[in-house]
């Protein structure tokens, strides 16, 4: 029989130095299960959030490339993308529909080059013009101080956890240990479960799915959009339902948010 996880929350430390670890050795165990037996991604990377809750972390974001395909990449070179993040909802979203996460953020580059944890103040070092101008966009978010942890499970489609807050922190090393324990746990779950990469890659879209989501990310109604591509607006939301239970999304906004970090339609 298997053995049932039993834990305590204990309470919430701000992060910082303590001979006392922020997750001890039964918590981590505790929180290691629970990931694994997450069913989705989502609730992966949900339960993962409340396991590093101690750290006192106001933001928090996941995400690896995925394998070009062609037809889809945009004008711009956007590679395709999978992502999750909790916190600093605008700005995330905003880097994401344009692109700039991946392209312009000195953390996903440097992330992507390197195969240690780091700080975000080693990233934010001999930055061009417009890579200054996004560490400002982060900073005026709230983000002043982080951490990355970068996954190398596969060298064409690289991963990286990212984790920052207001005030600056310090970690032990048990807490360091404990925290990479976690994100290779996650994303270890995540590779395998239907909602990753490698099912939500194999997505395709026809003309009409494509013309209808990038309609709905420009903001238009069922009814305008009908209107526009002369079908029904029952037809529109047809559309939506199967594309929403396709790509596991829970609203329009949603399954709009996604097809752009997959590369199914441009930003």
């Amino acid at each position: 029989m298997a053995q049932t996880l039993q834990y305590k929350p204990r309470t919430e430390l701000s992060g910082g130095s303590s001979a006392t670890p922020l997750l001890n050795p039964s918590e981590l165990v505790y929180w290691m299960g629970k990931i694994d037996q997450a069913p989705t991604a989502q609730e992966a990377f949900d339960v993962y959030c409340k396991a590093i809750e101690p750290f006192g972390f106001d933001f928090i974001s996941m995400g690896r490339l995925l394998p070009a395909r062609p037809g889809v990449q945009s004008p711009q070179n956007v590679p395709r993308q999978f992502h999750l993040s909790k916190g600093a909802d605008e700005w995330i979203n905003k880097l994401v529909s344009t692109g700039d996460l991946i392209t312009k953020s000195p953390l996903v580059l440097h992330g992507f080059r390197v195969s240690v944890p780091f700080r975000w103040r080693e990233a934010w070092q001999n930055l061009t013009e417009e890579q200054k101008t996004h560490v400002e966009g982060t900073k005026a978010a709230g983000l002043n101080y982080g951490i990355c942890f970068p996954i190398v499970k596969d060298r064409t489609a690289p991963g990286l956890m990212s984790m920052g807050r207001e005030k600056e922190f310090e970690l032990e090393l048990t807490d360091m240990v404990s925290l990479e324990t976690l994100v290779r746990q996650v994303f270890d779950v995540m590779y395998r479960l239907t909602e990753m990469p490698e099912s939500l890659g194999q997505i395709t879209l026809s003309e009409r799915e494509r013309e209808v989501l990038s309609l709905v990310a420009q903001g238009k109604t069922n009814w305008e959009i009908g209107t526009i591509l002369q079908i029904s607006e029952y037809s529109v939301r047809d559309y939506l339902k199967d594309l929403s239970k396709r790509m596991a999304t829970s609203n329009r906004t949603h399954t709009v948010t996604r097809a752009i970090r997959l590369g199914l339609i441009l930003p």
